[in-house]
């Protein structure tokens, strides 16, 4: 597994950065992913670019002399360069953002995005894409671009190399939900992926109770089979809000962006659930 070194911050530094990263606190203990068996990482989606409501952190702060200059927005950010990850190490501790880093989350460090901001992050080697939330300062190691979370390294192909070029663009959200159709797609909410279809179903029924919003269960192509639960299609920046709200209102976990193709031959079990 990786063996990674990061730069120490200083209790000034700390004053500047206004919480240090936690890729940037050097430890005496090495990184790595998690212990036991390996996650399913079929039933964690990408992160849902959602509108910022909290105060961007997008200070100029200084580290290891070298002094950074953060952007006002991702809209428009792209490039290229190597990726990296973190884990065990900093598992449950505070991220430059304020959040708690879980590394089952998909999201990222970067030296200059605002904070929070949405990225989608594709492998340049096999081509698969993510998008995170970047929530936290980093990688201070070298000429690495970005440093991934566990979870989004596994879904993007180079858990186990711990490097990979990938190339970086920021999302705009203004216009990322403004067509329901992606590249052929339809962007849906996920709420949860279950391995039981009558614990999906109540789920389904529950969400319909509390919020009137209409869910439906599709049942995945696994050998043994995930039950996803999912609303949408979702048509506009301002429905994805109203659906957050209300979701959150009725008590419910956070979603997560998913697509779905415009044709599909996924059973869609009770698209509309019983009011009884």
């Amino acid at each position: 597994m990786q063996t990674r070194s990061f730069t120490p911050c200083t209790a000034v530094l700390v004053l500047v950065l206004a919480g240090c990263s936690s890729t940037a606190v050097k430890e005496n203990i090495q990184d790595g992913p998690p212990s036991g068996s390996l996650v399913d990482i079929s039933t964690i989606p990408d992160a849902v670019p959602a509108p910022i409501q909290v105060p961007l952190k997008n200070t100029p702060y200084t580290l290891g002399g070298e002094t950074y200059y953060p952007l006002a927005t991702a809209s428009g950010y792209f490039e290229s360069g190597m990726a990296s990850w973190y884990g065990t190490k900093f598992h449950g501790k505070q991220t430059a953002n304020g959040e708690i880093y879980d590394l089952y989350k998909m999201t990222a460090a970067h030296k200059t995005l605002p904070l929070p901001s949405y990225v989608k992050v594709t492998n340049l080697e096999n081509g698969h894409s993510v998008v995170v939330r970047v929530n936290d300062r980093g990688p201070f190691h070298g000429e690495r671009l970005i440093d991934l979370s566990y979870v989004a390294a596994r879904k993007l192909g180079f858990a186990d190399s711990g490097l990979a070029r990938v190339s970086i663009e920021g999302i705009d959200l203004e216009s990322f939900t403004r067509s329901p159709i992606r590249d052929g797609q339809l962007l849906y909410l996920q709420l949860a992926a279950l391995k039981n279809h009558h614990n999906a179903q109540l789920m389904r029924r529950d969400v319909f109770a509390k919020t009137g919003i209409h869910a439906k269960v599709i049942k995945g192509e696994e050998v043994i089979p995930m039950y996803r639960v999912r609303i949408g299609p979702v048509e506009s920046l301002d429905q994805l809000e109203v659906l957050l709200e209300t979701l959150e209102a009725g008590q419910f976990d956070a979603p997560y962006l998913v697509y779905e193709q415009l044709i599909t031959n996924h059973p869609a079990e009770e698209t509309k659930p019983q009011e009884s």
